[in-house]
């Protein structure tokens, strides 16, 4: 899974934040866009290489391998 990029899309994250904050649909797509430009910046930073909905629906970030080393420098 970690040569996802990104594979949930703009339109996606508006549709889960419709579903599960109970927003309208212009308010899900402000808030998507907000997600969307931090999950950006998180991966210029060098903080994540990717984000995706997993099988329960929930969104998913992959963190990089110095995020992970130092979550878990025991791996």
């Amino acid at each position: 899974m970690a040569d996802v990029s990104q594979s949930a899309s703009l339109s996606s994250i508006a549709a889960y934040l419709k579903l599960t904050h109970n927003c309208d649909e212009a308010s899900a797509l402000v808030e998507a866009k907000e997600v969307m430009q931090n999950l950006v910046s998180m991966r210029q930073k060098g903080f994540i290489t990717g984000w995706y909905f997993d099988e329960l629906g929930h969104l998913e970030l992959l963190p990089s391998d110095a995020i992970s080393k130092r979550i878990n420098p025991e791996k």
